[in-house]
């Protein structure tokens, strides 16, 4: 068994109690998935080792169960504006 922590900041850590007391399941999965990127990313910086293709689609299986839990049978969906290119590079000139 694997234990990933999320290092949240001290304001986003206030912002998840903050949800957790109000039981606003759509913003603690927001602020949660947001907390995945970065600790995925410093787990593949700290891997000295290459994984194998097995272990890699065992640790990512196991990875997407973990959000798929946290996320409930019904995540919140992106608009079609949200996947397309204006979107994702609306912030970025």
């Amino acid at each position: 068994m694997m234990t990933i922590t999320l290092n949240l900041s001290p304001e986003e850590e206030a912002q998840l109690r903050s949800f957790i007391a109000s039981g606003d399941a759509i913003s603690i999965r927001r602020l949660l998935a947001e907390a995945v990127a970065p600790t995925v990313e410093t787990l593949l910086s700290e891997s000295s080792e290459e994984l194998s293709i097995d272990e890699f689609e065992a640790i990512a299986d196991q990875l997407a169960e973990e959000v798929a839990t946290y996320l409930g049978p019904n995540p919140p969906v992106l608009s079609d504006y949200a996947l397309s290119r204006a979107g994702i590079y609306e912030d970025h000139p």
